[in-house]
């Protein structure tokens, strides 16, 4: 578990598919939905938002059928999380009402938490920075309460990013002083890089605001968390819009967009295009991607077949019947125009699912 809470990007993630593989192998009903909760958090928190989706399903499906409602609680707050970075707010919002209820009655402080969170990020994502400044408000409070210290689990950043959007920037300045001290005492490229953003945001000068948007980025890139880069390049690219640097504007905002279009997180696309677009410069939306049409349970069976598995192997380590596999398969292939597994494996590596990811293999 130690590389997932460092959030390193050398920090390797060799243990926990071993664990997986075993627990499968020994139908380890117990074990699995834990182990899956803790592969799609590190899936999330990377670039591998289509099967950290499928994960949790999976991880959520198993939890609900086996009574295991802290586990359960777990998957609902992370997808929560995950749909929210993706502006999905149906689905977030019942995740996220169904993980606090849960959170309520178990004494689960940890994920309501998280569930908080994720209505925040949803809210900051669509736009609506009143709403989400009351949620980043409450899980300040929430973190006092429960005498969570940890910087990574601070709102700062985004309160910060809010109140500058509501026009409160003496409270967002208040807000920035906390955070980057705490990111310094912490010393981890993940806070430093968005304490970075927030002195980017908030300082006065071109010059100043350029430093420390290029320190966040170098920070960014110790990290496996591509969507906060995207952010921090959205927000560098709009402060260069507004100091008439359009060139170097355009450079920021055509990287961040590219991410954004590839996560599929629709809101932060569409911000990054709006930005392009008062530079002067259009840029077509990217079709979503491919995947995004297959159910969670389609992706997962087509990340084991292509992993090496043989349908009877995805079979049990589903918990499905061979016949319902080769369903769902079929329905996979009609869905991508596809005829074989070699053509799924080819398309799933293109849209960044590479065999040595994928949960199962």
């Amino acid at each position: 578990m130690g590389p997932l809470f460092l959030r390193e990007a050398g920090a390797g993630r060799s243990l926990l598919e071993p664990v997986l593989r075993t627990a499968r192998a020994r139908t380890a009903v117990g074990a699995l939905p834990f182990v899956l909760n803790l592969i799609a958090r590190d899936q999330a928190t990377t670039d591998r938002w289509a099967i950290a989706e499928a994960t949790y399903q999976e991880a959520i499906g198993l939890a609900r059928e086996s009574g295991q409602r802290t586990e359960l609680t777990f998957g609902l707050a992370g997808l929560a999380w995950l749909q929210a970075r993706r502006g999905r707010e149906q689905e977030c919002r019942g995740c996220a009402a169904e993980a606090l209820r849960l959170s309520a009655e178990l004494g689960m402080g940890l994920h309501e938490i998280w569930a908080t969170a994720a209505l925040g990020e949803l809210e900051l994502g669509l736009g609506a920075a009143a709403g989400a400044a009351g949620h980043f408000e409450r899980l300040q409070r929430l973190l006092a309460d429960h005498g969570i210290t940890d910087v990574d689990l601070s709102p700062g950043a985004d309160l910060v990013d809010a109140y500058l959007r509501l026009g409160r920037h003496d409270a967002a300045q208040r807000v920035a002083a906390q955070f980057v001290a705490a990111a310094v005492a912490k010393g981890q490229p993940w806070s430093l890089a968005r304490a970075f953003r927030c002195q980017g945001l908030l300082a006065d000068s071109e010059r100043g605001f350029a430093e420390a948007f290029e320190q966040a980025v170098v920070q960014h890139a110790l990290t496996p968390d591509s969507f906060e880069a995207a952010r921090t390049r959205l927000a560098y690219g709009g402060r260069l819009r507004r100091a008439r640097n359009r060139v170097l504007a355009r450079e920021q905002l055509r990287a961040a967009a590219e991410v954004f279009e590839r996560l599929d997180a629709r809101p932060w696309a569409d911000r990054a295009h709006a930005e392009l677009a008062a530079t002067g410069e259009t840029r077509r939306l990217r079709d979503p991607s491919s995947l995004g049409g297959l159910t969670p349970q389609e992706l997962q069976i087509a990340v084991l077949l292509t992993g090496g598995k043989t349908t009877r192997e995805a079979a049990a380590a589903l918990f499905l019947s061979p016949k319902t596999v080769e369903y769902h398969l079929r329905h996979v292939y009609q869905k991508l125009g596809i005829h074989s597994r070699d053509e799924l494996a080819l398309l799933l590596a293109a849209q960044g699912v590479p065999a040595g990811d994928r949960p199962g293999t």
